[in-house]
Protein backbone atom coordinates (compact mmCIF):
# COMPACT_ATOMS: atom_id res chain seq x y z
CA UNK A 1 0.00 0.00 0.00
CA UNK A 2 1.43 3.50 -0.57
CA UNK A 3 -0.08 6.94 0.22
CA UNK A 4 0.87 10.27 -0.01
CA UNK A 5 0.78 12.72 2.87
CA UNK A 6 1.71 16.51 2.25
CA UNK A 7 1.91 19.39 4.90
CA UNK A 8 -1.20 21.90 4.67
CA UNK A 9 0.50 25.56 4.10
CA UNK A 10 -1.84 27.41 6.05
CA UNK A 11 -2.63 24.76 9.38
CA UNK A 12 1.07 23.34 9.43
CA UNK A 13 -1.19 20.35 9.70
CA UNK A 14 -0.77 16.35 8.01
CA UNK A 15 -3.59 16.13 5.11
CA UNK A 16 -3.46 12.96 3.18
CA UNK A 17 -3.39 12.86 -1.09
CA UNK A 18 -4.96 11.43 -3.08
CA UNK A 19 -2.18 11.15 -5.76
CA UNK A 20 1.68 11.96 -5.67
CA UNK A 21 2.15 15.95 -5.60
CA UNK A 22 5.93 17.09 -5.74
CA UNK A 23 7.37 17.56 -2.68
CA UNK A 24 5.35 15.31 -0.48
CA UNK A 25 5.26 12.28 1.56
CA UNK A 26 5.44 9.00 0.05
CA UNK A 27 5.08 6.42 2.72
CA UNK A 28 5.05 2.54 1.74
CA UNK A 29 3.30 0.04 4.53
CA UNK A 30 3.52 -3.64 3.43
CA UNK A 31 4.49 -2.88 -0.43
CA UNK A 32 4.15 -5.14 -3.21
CA UNK A 33 6.47 -6.22 -5.49
CA UNK A 34 4.94 -3.57 -8.31
CA UNK A 35 4.96 -0.91 -5.70
CA UNK A 36 8.76 -1.47 -4.78
CA UNK A 37 9.36 -1.33 -8.30
CA UNK A 38 7.82 1.48 -9.36
CA UNK A 39 9.06 3.72 -6.32
CA UNK A 40 12.87 2.23 -6.74
CA UNK A 41 12.34 3.19 -10.73
CA UNK A 42 10.64 6.33 -9.87
CA UNK A 43 13.38 7.94 -7.51
CA UNK A 44 16.58 5.85 -8.31
CA UNK A 45 16.42 3.73 -5.11
CA UNK A 46 17.61 0.15 -4.85
CA UNK A 47 15.55 -2.11 -4.51
CA UNK A 48 16.60 -4.07 -1.75
CA UNK A 49 17.18 -0.81 0.30
CA UNK A 50 13.70 -0.67 0.03
CA UNK A 51 12.89 -4.12 0.63
CA UNK A 52 15.34 -3.99 4.09
CA UNK A 53 13.36 -2.41 6.30
CA UNK A 54 10.22 -5.51 5.86
CA UNK A 55 12.55 -7.84 7.18
CA UNK A 56 11.18 -7.47 10.88
CA UNK A 57 14.91 -8.79 12.19
CA UNK A 58 17.18 -5.93 10.13
CA UNK A 59 19.29 -4.05 12.31
CA UNK A 60 19.04 -0.15 12.34
CA UNK A 61 22.01 1.32 10.06
CA UNK A 62 22.58 4.43 7.66
CA UNK A 63 23.56 4.29 4.20
CA UNK A 64 24.88 7.25 1.87
CA UNK A 65 23.88 6.49 -1.83
CA UNK A 66 24.51 9.43 -4.52
CA UNK A 67 20.86 10.07 -5.37
CA UNK A 68 19.32 9.27 -1.72
CA UNK A 69 20.13 9.11 2.16
CA UNK A 70 18.74 6.10 3.68
CA UNK A 71 18.65 4.99 7.49
CA UNK A 72 16.76 2.43 8.79
CA UNK A 73 15.61 3.02 12.56
CA UNK A 74 12.85 0.59 14.73
CA UNK A 75 9.32 2.17 15.35
CA UNK A 76 7.40 1.15 18.03
CA UNK A 77 3.67 -0.42 17.09
CA UNK A 78 1.16 -1.90 19.69
CA UNK A 79 -0.06 -5.38 18.73
CA UNK A 80 -2.52 -8.24 20.26
CA UNK A 81 -6.63 -7.34 20.90
CA UNK A 82 -6.76 -3.90 22.76
CA UNK A 83 -3.04 -3.67 22.69
CA UNK A 84 -2.03 -5.82 26.33
CA UNK A 85 1.20 -6.27 26.77
CA UNK A 86 1.76 -6.46 23.54
CA UNK A 87 4.50 -3.95 22.74
CA UNK A 88 7.36 -4.49 20.03
CA UNK A 89 9.31 -2.68 17.42
CA UNK A 90 9.23 -2.68 13.83
CA UNK A 91 11.98 -1.68 11.49
CA UNK A 92 11.18 1.23 8.95
CA UNK A 93 13.13 2.47 6.46
CA UNK A 94 13.15 6.65 5.97
CA UNK A 95 14.94 7.69 2.34
CA UNK A 96 15.98 11.08 1.64
CA UNK A 97 15.94 12.02 -2.21
CA UNK A 98 16.72 15.71 -3.67
CA UNK A 99 12.70 16.47 -3.24
CA UNK A 100 11.28 13.72 -1.14
CA UNK A 101 10.83 11.77 1.66
CA UNK A 102 10.00 7.92 1.36
CA UNK A 103 9.49 5.49 4.25
CA UNK A 104 8.83 1.80 4.11
CA UNK A 105 7.68 -0.32 6.81
CA UNK A 106 6.01 -3.85 6.90
CA UNK A 107 2.83 -2.50 9.42
CA UNK A 108 0.04 -0.16 7.93
CA UNK A 109 -1.03 1.56 11.57
CA UNK A 110 2.11 2.87 13.39
CA UNK A 111 1.77 5.34 15.90
CA UNK A 112 3.71 7.57 13.73
CA UNK A 113 1.13 8.24 11.71
CA UNK A 114 -1.18 9.23 13.79
CA UNK A 115 0.74 11.71 15.83
CA UNK A 116 2.03 13.60 12.80
CA UNK A 117 -1.46 13.64 12.15
CA UNK A 118 -2.18 15.50 15.67
CA UNK A 119 0.45 17.77 15.62
CA UNK A 120 -1.60 21.46 15.12
CA UNK A 121 0.95 24.14 13.81
CA UNK A 122 4.20 21.95 14.44
CA UNK A 123 5.13 20.28 11.24
CA UNK A 124 7.49 21.39 8.61
CA UNK A 125 6.63 21.02 4.99
CA UNK A 126 7.27 17.73 3.48
CA UNK A 127 9.46 19.47 0.33
CA UNK A 128 11.70 20.56 3.12
CA UNK A 129 13.58 16.83 3.27
CA UNK A 130 15.61 17.01 6.07
CA UNK A 131 13.15 18.96 8.08
CA UNK A 132 10.45 16.57 8.36
CA UNK A 133 12.43 14.10 8.46
CA UNK A 134 13.07 15.09 11.88
CA UNK A 135 9.44 15.63 12.33
CA UNK A 136 9.04 11.44 11.55
CA UNK A 137 12.08 10.52 13.84
CA UNK A 138 10.45 13.19 16.80
CA UNK A 139 7.21 11.62 16.10
CA UNK A 140 8.45 7.75 16.63
CA UNK A 141 10.48 8.94 19.99
CA UNK A 142 6.90 10.84 21.01
CA UNK A 143 5.31 7.19 20.44
CA UNK A 144 7.96 5.29 22.55
CA UNK A 145 6.99 7.21 25.16
CA UNK A 146 3.40 7.10 24.77
CA UNK A 147 4.22 3.39 25.08
CA UNK A 148 6.13 3.62 27.98
CA UNK A 149 3.39 5.21 29.96
CA UNK A 150 1.12 2.90 28.82
CA UNK A 151 2.78 -0.03 30.17
CA UNK A 152 4.27 1.66 33.67
CA UNK A 153 0.03 2.46 33.92
CA UNK A 154 -0.37 -1.17 33.62
CA UNK A 155 2.34 -2.28 36.05
CA UNK A 156 1.01 0.37 38.65
CA UNK A 157 -2.48 -1.26 38.37
CA UNK A 158 -1.44 -4.61 38.87
CA UNK A 159 1.24 -3.39 42.09
CA UNK A 160 -1.81 -1.71 43.70
CA UNK A 161 -5.06 -3.80 42.60
CA UNK A 162 -2.99 -7.41 43.77
CA UNK A 163 -2.44 -7.43 47.28
CA UNK A 164 -1.59 -12.14 46.99
CA UNK A 165 -0.08 -11.82 43.53
CA UNK A 166 -1.12 -15.24 41.02
CA UNK A 167 0.92 -17.18 38.61
CA UNK A 168 -0.90 -14.65 36.17
CA UNK A 169 -0.04 -11.62 37.43
CA UNK A 170 3.75 -12.53 37.51
CA UNK A 171 3.52 -13.76 33.66
CA UNK A 172 1.72 -10.33 33.02
CA UNK A 173 4.53 -8.52 34.45
CA UNK A 174 7.03 -10.70 32.66
CA UNK A 175 5.34 -9.86 29.55
CA UNK A 176 5.85 -6.45 30.15
CA UNK A 177 9.55 -7.08 31.18
CA UNK A 178 9.61 -8.79 27.15
CA UNK A 179 8.24 -5.33 26.00
CA UNK A 180 10.64 -3.08 28.10
CA UNK A 181 13.42 -5.14 26.59
CA UNK A 182 12.01 -4.60 23.13
CA UNK A 183 11.65 -1.07 23.77
CA UNK A 184 15.34 -0.30 25.07
CA UNK A 185 17.21 -2.60 22.66
CA UNK A 186 15.31 -0.25 19.53
CA UNK A 187 16.20 2.94 21.57
CA UNK A 188 20.01 2.13 21.63
CA UNK A 189 20.18 1.00 18.28
CA UNK A 190 18.66 3.98 17.38
CA UNK A 191 20.54 6.50 19.37
CA UNK A 192 23.77 4.91 16.87
CA UNK A 193 22.32 5.45 14.26
CA UNK A 194 21.85 9.06 14.94
CA UNK A 195 24.97 9.84 16.33
CA UNK A 196 26.55 8.66 13.19
CA UNK A 197 23.97 10.51 11.19
CA UNK A 198 24.36 13.49 13.05
CA UNK A 199 27.97 13.77 12.39
CA UNK A 200 28.71 12.68 9.03
CA UNK A 201 25.35 13.49 7.17
CA UNK A 202 24.26 17.25 8.80
CA UNK A 203 27.34 18.23 8.66
CA UNK A 204 27.17 20.21 5.85
CA UNK A 205 23.98 21.75 6.94
CA UNK A 206 22.99 24.90 8.31
CA UNK A 207 22.73 25.21 11.72
CA UNK A 208 18.97 25.58 11.99
CA UNK A 209 18.83 22.23 10.74
CA UNK A 210 21.64 20.83 13.06
CA UNK A 211 19.82 22.32 15.80
CA UNK A 212 16.27 20.82 15.14
CA UNK A 213 18.45 17.16 14.75
CA UNK A 214 19.56 18.35 18.17
CA UNK A 215 16.18 17.98 19.34
CA UNK A 216 15.65 14.34 17.49
CA UNK A 217 19.50 13.02 19.35
CA UNK A 218 17.87 14.24 22.48
CA UNK A 219 14.42 12.84 22.28
CA UNK A 220 15.58 9.34 21.98
CA UNK A 221 18.09 9.35 24.82
CA UNK A 222 15.25 10.80 27.12
CA UNK A 223 13.11 8.10 25.84
CA UNK A 224 16.31 5.68 26.19
CA UNK A 225 16.61 6.81 29.95
CA UNK A 226 13.09 6.59 30.78
CA UNK A 227 13.28 3.35 29.46
CA UNK A 228 16.11 2.38 31.79
CA UNK A 229 14.27 3.84 35.07
CA UNK A 230 10.61 1.83 34.05
CA UNK A 231 13.03 -1.37 33.49
CA UNK A 232 14.60 -1.41 37.21
CA UNK A 233 11.03 0.05 38.44
CA UNK A 234 9.87 -2.91 36.70
CA UNK A 235 12.41 -5.62 38.34
CA UNK A 236 11.71 -4.49 41.27
CA UNK A 237 8.35 -5.25 41.08
CA UNK A 238 9.01 -8.43 39.82
CA UNK A 239 11.02 -9.37 42.62
CA UNK A 240 8.69 -7.98 45.07
CA UNK A 241 5.90 -10.35 43.83
CA UNK A 242 8.29 -13.05 43.37
CA UNK A 243 8.69 -12.43 47.21
CA UNK A 244 5.36 -12.21 48.13
CA UNK A 245 4.88 -15.83 46.42
CA UNK A 246 7.91 -17.30 48.16
CA UNK A 247 5.85 -16.20 51.08
CA UNK A 248 2.60 -17.24 50.68
CA UNK A 249 4.10 -20.74 50.07
CA UNK A 250 6.05 -20.67 53.03
CA UNK A 251 2.92 -19.91 54.90
CA UNK A 252 1.55 -22.72 53.07
CA UNK A 253 4.00 -25.07 54.03
CA UNK A 254 4.12 -24.46 57.48
CA UNK A 255 0.26 -24.43 58.27
CA UNK A 256 1.01 -28.10 56.25
CA UNK A 257 3.91 -28.98 58.73
CA UNK A 258 1.29 -27.32 61.75
CA UNK A 259 -1.56 -29.55 60.71
CA UNK A 260 0.60 -32.67 60.06
CA UNK A 261 2.25 -32.62 63.53
CA UNK A 262 -1.20 -32.00 65.19
CA UNK A 263 -2.73 -35.02 63.43
CA UNK A 264 0.50 -37.52 64.45
CA UNK A 265 -0.46 -36.83 67.92
CA UNK A 266 -3.81 -38.85 68.10
CA UNK A 267 -2.53 -41.42 65.60
CA UNK A 268 0.35 -41.76 67.71
CA UNK A 269 -1.85 -42.22 71.12
CA UNK A 270 -3.93 -44.33 69.21
CA UNK A 271 -1.75 -46.41 67.72
CA UNK A 272 0.38 -46.90 71.34
CA UNK A 273 -3.75 -47.82 73.04
CA UNK A 274 -4.60 -49.73 70.07
CA UNK A 275 -1.60 -52.93 70.10
CA UNK A 276 -3.53 -56.44 70.83
CA UNK A 277 -1.29 -57.07 73.84
CA UNK A 278 -1.29 -57.20 77.30
CA UNK A 279 -1.07 -54.30 80.08
CA UNK A 280 -2.49 -51.60 78.01
CA UNK A 281 -3.31 -48.87 81.11
CA UNK A 282 -6.60 -48.18 81.51
CA UNK A 283 -7.95 -51.27 79.64
CA UNK A 284 -9.57 -52.79 82.63
CA UNK A 285 -11.34 -49.59 83.34
CA UNK A 286 -14.86 -48.55 81.75
CA UNK A 287 -13.72 -44.75 81.40
CA UNK A 288 -10.72 -45.74 79.81
CA UNK A 289 -11.37 -44.65 75.95
CA UNK A 290 -13.16 -41.34 77.74
CA UNK A 291 -9.72 -40.76 79.90
CA UNK A 292 -7.61 -41.05 77.08
CA UNK A 293 -10.01 -39.19 74.51
CA UNK A 294 -9.78 -36.13 77.02
CA UNK A 295 -6.17 -36.22 77.36
CA UNK A 296 -5.60 -36.50 73.87
CA UNK A 297 -7.64 -33.38 73.10
CA UNK A 298 -5.73 -31.65 76.21
CA UNK A 299 -2.91 -32.36 74.70
CA UNK A 300 -3.93 -30.92 70.85
CA UNK A 301 -4.90 -27.73 72.29
CA UNK A 302 -2.12 -27.15 73.86
CA UNK A 303 0.37 -28.28 71.01
CA UNK A 304 -2.19 -25.52 69.22
CA UNK A 305 -1.73 -22.78 71.40
CA UNK A 306 1.96 -23.13 71.65
CA UNK A 307 2.20 -23.39 67.45
CA UNK A 308 0.05 -20.28 67.92
CA UNK A 309 2.47 -18.43 70.06
CA UNK A 310 5.70 -19.38 67.52
CA UNK A 311 3.47 -17.81 64.79
CA UNK A 312 3.06 -20.63 62.75
CA UNK A 313 -0.26 -19.95 61.15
Amino acid sequence: MIEYFRTDEQTKTLTKLDVEQPGCWIALFNPTQEELESISAQFAIDEDDLRAPLDLEEISRIERNRDYTMFIVDTPIIEGPHGESAFKTIPIGIFETPSHVVSVCSVYRIPIIARLKNQKNELHDTGDVKRFTCDILLASSEAYFALLQALNRKRQELSAVVTKPSRKDLEELYALDASIVYLKTSLTTNDTVFERYRRYVLAAHDQDIIELFEDVVIENKQALETTKIYSEILDSTIDHFGLLMDSDLNRTMQLVASLTLILCVPTVIGGMFGMNVGGIPLAETSYGFALITGATAILLVGILLLLKKLRWF
